[in-house]
């Protein structure tokens, strides 16, 4: 009885802690590096896009099956697992995708270094 009440305990803590830490990682990845130079910055989880004087966040997760896009193919966003592409603005261009991508409302700081994604 004592064993599995101690077990219940160290188990409880663990998943606190757990939860703890995600919450500290996910709180770090809200906040990235933004240089208005660049026209589209990809993140583990978002897509920065630059384009006449807009910003736009999006999830860097393909709508098809949730494949990580990660680079910029003739002007389109395009994802590396089934093909699908977007446009800049996260549009479907090109299945098997038939959803747009997720846009994130999103503010750039002051001194415009960073941008900070309202999740």
């Amino acid at each position: 009885m004592i064993t599995v009440g101690v077990i219940s305990f160290f188990v409880f803590v663990w998943n606190k802690l757990t939860l703890n830490q995600i919450d500290l990682i996910s709180q770090k990845e809200r906040i990235l590096p933004f240089n208005k130079n660049r026209q589209v910055s990809f993140f583990e989880n978002y897509i920065v896009v630059h384009q006449n004087e807009t910003t736009t966040v999006l999830s860097s997760h393909c709508t098809h099956l949730g494949c990580k896009i990660n680079k910029l193919q003739n002007g389109r966003l395009a994802c590396p697992c089934h093909g699908s592409e977007y446009d800049l603005d996260g549009k479907v261009l090109k299945g098997p995708a038939y959803k747009n991508l997720e846009k994130l409302p999103s503010k750039i700081s002051h001194d415009g270094t960073q941008i900070e994604i309202e999740v």
